[in-house]
């Protein structure tokens, strides 16, 4: 498009801004090595209207961060997915042994499970097999 059919796209309109404003609009436009301050300023109006838009800040990570950040979160809820399958076989595995050793009444092992969710409430999920084993003894 020539110089004259895009000033014709792009009608002309007053715009009033503060002394500081124009100031710092002709500074960022030559620190950005920008064509003029026009530019500059349709640049500004296009990114705060596609922010606007999106209606979130987070879609204004640059791509490539946004692509680490997206990586390390699928790292760790692909580890924290193991750690989960690996405690569930574990878990599945006591309880089996523990199923074959004893004989519980559904009545005991409902007040184990209520005790068990009463230690992990009050230990916030940090329990010791070995501690739980001084304690019974």
């Amino acid at each position: 498009m020539t110089k004259e059919k895009q000033n014709d796209a792009m009608p002309s309109k007053g715009v009033r801004l503060r002394v500081d404003q124009w100031e710092d609009c002709d500074r960022f436009s030559e620190t950005l090595k920008m064509a003029s301050r026009n530019d500059f300023i349709r640049d500004a109006i296009d990114f705060y209207l596609e922010y606007l838009r999106r209606n979130n800040s987070v879609k204004f990570l640059t791509p490539a961060l946004e692509s680490v950040i997206s990586a390390k979160v699928r790292d760790s809820e692909e580890r924290l997915a193991r750690l989960l399958f690996k405690l569930a076989v574990d878990q599945n595995l006591l309880a089996h042994a523990v199923a074959d050793c004893f004989e519980f009444s559904p009545a005991e092992i409902d007040n184990m499970r209520n005790d068990s969710v009463r230690e992990v409430k009050e230990t916030n999920g940090t329990i010791r097999t070995d501690e739980i084993l001084n304690t019974k003894r």
